[in-house]
């Protein structure tokens, strides 16, 4: 009996002594990783306070993963022998942060948005490709959705409409692009004359900025910002046809021309057919064609200097009343309402930081 014991565990540590196995230690800036998981066919084993752990294997290719709460995964393959311990070290890297920061320049302060004095709510890139898709035409809807304001119909006949911010009337809300009055004192008709497509993000200020503005600014401000140039060429082409008639095609252009200049351009012709929904004789959507071409030309030096020049263009003519052929017995004939539009516009900003910390700044625009 004595002797088949002696036997028995001789047999039982020399099994153990050829046992295949990984001993792994797990460090993350050269200091031990504790309770990191490695996962070896399909089981989990944990480091422990010196951040190693010992896992028995069979001999031949083994594949480990490491995953580390706040570390990147990290899989590998090694090779281990028959009867062999094999020593590995895994170093775990951190998790990639990512943080925004959204700086608003509707307030001319160009601070950041967790900074501002004055409430501003911003619309984001993502929310404006999504508003992109269901009118490309015009911004109506992308502003209709946000909260505190709504669009009013004007001209039910030509499709005008104005923004009402906390239920002032439309002439109190000033309407900027990229910080300029392009679009004039009144934009009732001109809100359905800007193409979405190179807008970065739309900054508004709901409530009175008379004190920026003038009294044009009593409801609030809206600032169109556009997208900048990257530091490759981007093209974003839009083609789009509606049930209703619409017809709406747009080109985005963005190009590098240096280090520090770039340029972009808007290109954008749009289409609606005169359509009476309800078959009453009067056109409910009107009918027009328009033209849109902006180029834009971007400095900035890296060091507080920023230049920004635009020119722009648009040509419509939009016809709305009732359908040709309609006699309407009020008017005692047929009754057309009919716009041209024929815009062109100027703006420059230039701004500079002093040596002391001052921010300068001019800008000017002409329509």
């Amino acid at each position: 009996m004595f002797l088949l014991a002696l036997l028995l565990s001789l047999s039982v540590h020399g099994g153990q002594a050829g046992q295949s196995a990984i001993v792994c230690t797990v460090t993350a800036g050269g200091a031990p990783v504790v309770g990191a998981e490695i996962v070896v066919a399909g089981r989990t084993h944990v480091t422990d306070g010196r951040g190693e752990v010992r896992i028995e294997v069979a001999p031949g290719r083994i594949e480990l993963t490491v995953l580390g709460e706040g570390f990147a995964p990290v899989t590998t393959t090694i090779t281990v022998a028959a009867g062999r311990q094999q020593p590995v070290t895994i170093e775990l890297e951190k998790l990639p942060s990512v943080q925004e920061t959204v700086t608003v320049s509707a307030t001319r302060t160009d601070r950041g948005l967790e900074d501002q004095p004055i409430r501003v709510e911003v619309l984001d890139a993502e929310e404006i490709d999504e508003k992109l898709m269901m009118t490309p035409g015009d911004v109506v809807m992308m502003l209709n959705e946000m909260g505190g304001m709504r669009v009013q119909a004007t001209s039910p006949s030509l499709g005008a409409a104005s923004v009402r911010i906390q239920g002032m009337r439309g002439r109190y809300t000033r309407f900027l692009s990229d910080g300029l009055p392009l679009f004039g004192e009144q934009v009732s008709l001109g809100l359905m004359q800007i193409p979405p497509l190179d807008l970065g993000r739309v900054e508004v200020i709901k409530g009175v900025a008379s004190s920026l503005y003038g009294a044009g600014a009593m409801s609030g401000v809206v600032n169109l910002v556009s997208r900048r140039p990257g530091t490759q060429p981007e093209r974003q082409l839009l083609f789009n046809r509606s049930s209703r008639g619409a017809t709406d095609v747009g080109l985005w252009y963005s190009t590098p021309l240096t280090a520090r200049w770039g340029l972009t351009l808007l290109a954008s012709a749009n289409g609606q057919q005169r359509t009476d929904v309800d078959d009453d004789g009067w056109a409910d959507l009107p009918k027009y064609a328009r033209l849109v071409a902006r180029p834009r030309l971007f400095w900035d030096n890296h060091a507080g200097r920023t230049f920004f020049a635009t020119v722009g263009g648009t040509w419509e003519d939009r016809t709305g009343g009732s359908l040709p052929g309609t006699v309407l017995a009020a008017a005692g004939g047929p009754y057309v309402e009919a716009l041209e539009t024929r815009r062109s516009d100027v703006g420059a900003a230039f701004q500079t930081l002093t040596a002391n910390g001052m921010m300068w700044s001019v800008r000017g625009s002409w329509t």
